[in-house]
C-alpha cells in the first residue's frame, strides 16, 4: 500500500496539567488519491505516538473515531470513560481520520458526509481504514522497538463500532478490543432518530411551538424542569430494584414501561400546562421515544430505550441529543442534524447530495415507516460488489466470534443506560446472541457492563469514569476476567444549574462524588447495606428484584 509520511518528530508536552511521556510522533497519509467523483483529494489520514526513553509499557492501542470521522485528535483526548489518555500510561497509540478529512465538508453536499459521493471514501470509512491503519502502526511499532506487544483496539460510538468490526472481521488485529456504546446497527439507528423527531415535531405543532422559520420547534417541547418531572417519575416507578432509592435505576431489566408510564400518569396535567405536570402530548412522545421503532409491515427496525434517571443529563444526554438547548432561537439537536445527513449521504448508494440548510426538513419528513426490515439486501451498493453496501459493511452484528475466540482474544463491550443516542437494548441483543451461539462459554471472551444514568460515552449523574483499558488489560496479560469494575461518578450541584433526582435534597440522594460497582451483564449492582456513596456497599447479584 502506497503510504506518504511526514517526518518523524520528537514531542513532549501535558495533558491536563501532567507531563506527557517523551514521545516519537509519526504522521501518514495511505493511499492518497484525487476522487474521479468529486475531485476532491482523500487518503487514510493517521498520527502514531510511540513514546521512547523507557515510557513504553509494551502495549499498542489504536483509538476508534466518532460521528462520521474526519479528524485524527483523538490520541491526546480523554478515553471513553476515563480520565486519562492511553499515550500518558505508555501505551503506543494511533488513530486514523477514517479515510477522510473534515476539510472536504460541502455545505450543499450533506456538510461532513460529502465524503459519501466517492465510492472508496464510503468503502474506507465502512472498515478498509481501520484495517490499514492496524496493519501500518503495527508494523511500525514493531520495528520501532523490536519487541513483541499486547494490542488493543478501544472505542465509542462509530468508535465502537469500528471496535467490533476488528473482533468480527479482522480477529487477528488485535488481543483486546473494547466497544463502548457500539453503533452497529448504525443505518438503523439514523432510522430511529427521524422516528423520533417526527413525534418531538408532531406535539410541537400541536403546541403552536415553531421556530423563526416556521419549523416545529422541538427544542421546546420539554424543558429542563419537565425532564426533572419525568426522571422523578422513573425513579418512583424503578429505584428500589436494586434494594436502594437513591436515584440511580442500576436494575435496568425491572425498569418496565407499564411501570414508568403509571407513575407519569400521576404528574400529567388535568387541563393546561403548569411546572408541575406534564402534558398528554409530552408523555405520549415520551413513550414513542423509548419504544421499539417499527416500520409499516410491523417489523422491528430498532429496539426501545430503557428508562433511565439520567434522562435531565444536559452534556450526552437526552436534550442535547433529541431536542437541543431550550433557550436557542432555532434546535440544536444532534439527531435533527446528524441523521439527515448519514441517511442521504451513506446509506444511500448512490448518495443523495442536499444543503445542509435543508437536512432538518428532510429528517422530519423522511419515511421511516417504509424503511425495510432487512437492510442488507434491501440497500446494495451501485457496484455490485456486496462489500460496499451500508447494510453490510455497517451492520457489524454477526455473533459469529470463532476467529477471535481461537485467537484468545477478550472483548469488553459498555453503555450508558441514559444514553439517548444508541439503546443499551441494541448491545444486550448483541450479547444474548453471542449466548445463544456459546452458551456458558460467552463469558470466557465477552463481557457487558451497563452504567445507569450515563449518557453516550459518558455525562450524566451516573458512575461515568471508569478504568476499563486496565480491566481488559488484566483480562488479557492475567487472565482476570471482570466481574465487577468500580465506576466513580458525580452529582451536579445546584451551581451546575442541573436539576436530578440523585441531588442531595432528595431522599437517599447521592451529592458529590461517589462510586459504584459495574457489574457484568446479567448482573447489576445491588445495595447490601453501609454507606451509599461507596461500591464496597454494593454486590453484584443476578436475582430480578419485584417492586
Amino acid at each position: 500500500m502506497p503510504v506518504n509520511f511526514e517526518a518523524p518528530r520528537i514531542e513532549t508536552g501535558e495533558w491536563e496539567g501532567q507531563a506527557l511521556p517523551r514521545h516519537c510522533r509519526i504522521a501518514g497519509r495511505i493511499n492518497p488519491r484525487t476522487s474521479p467523483v468529486d475531485g476532491r483529494d482523500y487518503a487514510i489520514a493517521f498520527v502514531l505516538r510511540l513514546p521512547v526513553g523507557g515510557a513504553w509499557n509494551g502495549r499498542f492501542v489504536q483509538l476508534g473515531g466518532g460521528g462520521s470521522n474526519g479528524a485524527t485528535p483523538t490520541a491526546l483526548d480523554h478515553v471513553f470513560a476515563s480520565d486519562t489518555t492511553p499515550l500518558l500510561r505508555g501505551f503506543a497509540v494511533i488513530d486514523t481520520d477514517g479515510g477522510h478529512n473534515a476539510a472536504n465538508a460541502d455545505p450543499e453536499a450533506g456538510g461532513s458526509a460529502a465524503f459519501g459521493r466517492d465510492p472508496q471514501a464510503r468503502r474506507d470509512h465502512f472498515f478498509n481504514a481501520y484495517d490499514m491503519v492496524a496493519r501500518v502502526g503495527k508494523s511500525l511499532s514493531a520495528k520501532f522497538y523490536g519487541a513483541p506487544m499486547h494490542s488493543y483496539f478501544v472505542g465509542c460510538s462509530e468508535g465502537g463500532r469500528e471496535a467490533l468490526l476488528m473482533a468480527q472481521r479482522f480477529p487477528d488485529h488485535f488481543d483486546g478490543v473494547l466497544a463502548g456504546a457500539p453503533q452497529f446497527l448504525q443505518p438503523m439507528q439514523s432510522v430511529s432518530s427521524v422516528h423520533g423527531l417526527q413525534a418531538l415535531a408532531k406535539e410541537a405543532r400541536a403546541r403552536g411551538l415553531l421556530d423563526p422559520d416556521g419549523q416545529p420547534a422541538i427544542h421546546k417541547v420539554f424543558s429542563d424542569g419537565d425532564l426533572l418531572l419525568a426522571a422523578n417519575a422513573i425513579a418512583r416507578a424503578c429505584d428500589g430494584a436494586d434494594g436502594l432509592v437513591d436515584g440511580l435505576v442500576s436494575n435496568y431489566r425491572q425498569c418496565s414501561g407499564h411501570r414508568v408510564v403509571a407513575q407519569l400518569r400521576t404528574v400529567t396535567c388535568p387541563g393546561e400546562k403548569e411546572a408541575s405536570c406534564l402534558l398528554p402530548g409530552q408523555v405520549t412522545a415520551l413513550r414513542t421515544l423509548h419504544a421499539p421503532v417499527r416500520n409499516a409491515s410491523g417489523d422491528q427496525l430498532y429496539p426501545g430505550y430503557p428508562w433511565d434517571t439520567g434522562i435531565t443529563a444536559r452534556r450526552a444526554g437526552f436534550r442535547a441529543w433529541w431536542l437541543g438547548d431550550y433557550a436557542k432561537l432555532k434546535s440544536d439537536s444532534i439527531r435533527l442534524h446528524f441523521s439527515s445527513n448519514m441517511l442521504r449521504m451513506v446509506w444511500h448508494d448512490p448518495a443523495r447530495p442536499f444543503a445542509l440548510k435543508q437536512g432538518p426538513a428532510i429528517a422530519l419528513r423522511y419515511p421511516y415507516a417504509r424503511s425495510p426490515a432487512d437492510p442488507v439486501r434491501a440497500w446494495p451498493a451501485q457496484s455490485g460488489n456486496p462489500d460496499d453496501a451500508a447494510g453490510i459493511a455497517m451492520i457489524n452484528d454477526t455473533p459469529d466470534l470463532d476467529a477471535f475466540r481461537a485467537h484468545a482474544g477478550k472483548l469488553l463491550l459498555w453503555a450508558g443506560a441514559a444514553d439517548a443516542t444508541h439503546s443499551l437494548y441494541q448491545t444486550q441483543g448483541y450479547v444474548d446472541r453471542l449466548g445463544k451461539r456459546y452458551g456458558t462459554q460467552r463469558g470466557n471472551f465477552a463481557r457487558f457492563f451497563v452504567a445507569p444514568g450515563v449518557g453516550h460515552c459518558g455525562g450524566g449523574p451516573g458512575p461515568e469514569k471508569a478504568d476499563l483499558l486496565g480491566a481488559l488489560v488484566k483480562w488479557v496479560e492475567e487472565d482476570k476476567a471482570p466481574e465487577a469494575i468500580v465506576a466513580r461518578g458525580h452529582v451536579p450541584g445546584e451551581e451546575a444549574n442541573e436539576a436530578s433526582p440523585l441531588a442531595p435534597g432528595t431522599k437517599n440522594g447521592l451529592g458529590g462524588t461517589y462510586t459504584r460497582p459495574l457489574c457484568a451483564y446479567p448482573a447489576h449492582a445491588h445495595y447490601r447495606g453501609g454507606p451509599i456513596d461507596q461500591a464496597a456497599s454494593f454486590s453484584c447479584t443476578q436475582a430480578e428484584t419485584t417492586l
